[in-house]
């Protein structure tokens, strides 16, 4: 089934995510325009503390458009960034507890820093309390953005990609390097543990995760109008 006529309904309510220093990109990921027009809804994990954070403004490539953190649930990781003014067309919000495994679904982001929005398609994999898995190939940049269902309504924030190696990759990148190992003047732990962190980023192996909407309903106590 072409997502076409769904991706255009959607387009205008999906955003990349930066955290910047100064002019230095820091961190990268995707997020969702809801409530009214002026709030997004990203995970906590792309928020860098410290760090101005802003989207690209869909209507002029390579401006930034700076927001305010108003939300951080790093449990549940989620988060919310106001801006002063309108960014986008709000996506609907749709209760996941109605998805079944095999259902159709699409994820619509900026993997790997791209500048142009990519459309990811996909089936629900599995379903656990908190996550659903996808059979989609999300990246890094994923994180934040929305995962919807064939009708265009988000079903879930995706947050992460599964491997085993992946895991097994951090153990090794969070090693501390050895004392006055040195190559030539080069420490060749914090080489490898450079190359790993690339490689984490480009890992990719089939399986993505997203948190589902229905995991957002206990926050609408905490910040009722942005969460229906």
């Amino acid at each position: 089934m072409p997502l076409t006529n769904a991706y255009q309904t959607v387009k205008d309510g999906v955003v990349q995510v930066l955290a910047l220093n100064g002019q230095n990109i820091i961190s990268f990921g995707s997020g969702s325009v809801i409530d009214n027009g002026k709030v997004v809804l990203t995970c906590a994990h792309c928020v860098v503390p410290g760090a101005q954070m802003s989207i690209t403004d869909p209507k002029t490539p390579g401006q930034a458009l700076f927001g305010t953190v108003v939300f951080q649930d790093s449990a549940n990781d989620i988060a919310l960034i106001e801006f002063p003014n309108v960014v986008g067309t709000p996506v609907k919000l749709a209760n996941s507890t109605q998805c079944a495994i095999g259902n159709g679904s699409f994820v619509v982001g900026y993997p790997m820093g791209v500048m142009e929005q990519v459309l990811l398609s996909s089936h629900i994999a599995s379903i656990t309390q908190n996550a659903l898995r996808l059979d989609a190939s999300v990246n890094h940049g994923n994180s934040g953005g929305p995962l919807f269902n064939l009708a265009g309504e988000q079903i879930g924030v995706v947050n992460a990609k599964h491997g085993s190696l992946s895991a097994f990759l951090n153990q090794i990148k969070n090693a501390k390097p050895g004392a006055n190992v040195f190559i030539s003047g080069i420490d060749p732990i914090k080489v490898i543990q450079e190359l790993i962190t690339e490689m984490q980023k480009n890992l990719n192996l089939g399986i993505g995760y997203a948190i589902p909407t229905a995991t957002l309903r206990p926050l609408h106590a905490t910040f009722g109008r942005l969460i229906p």
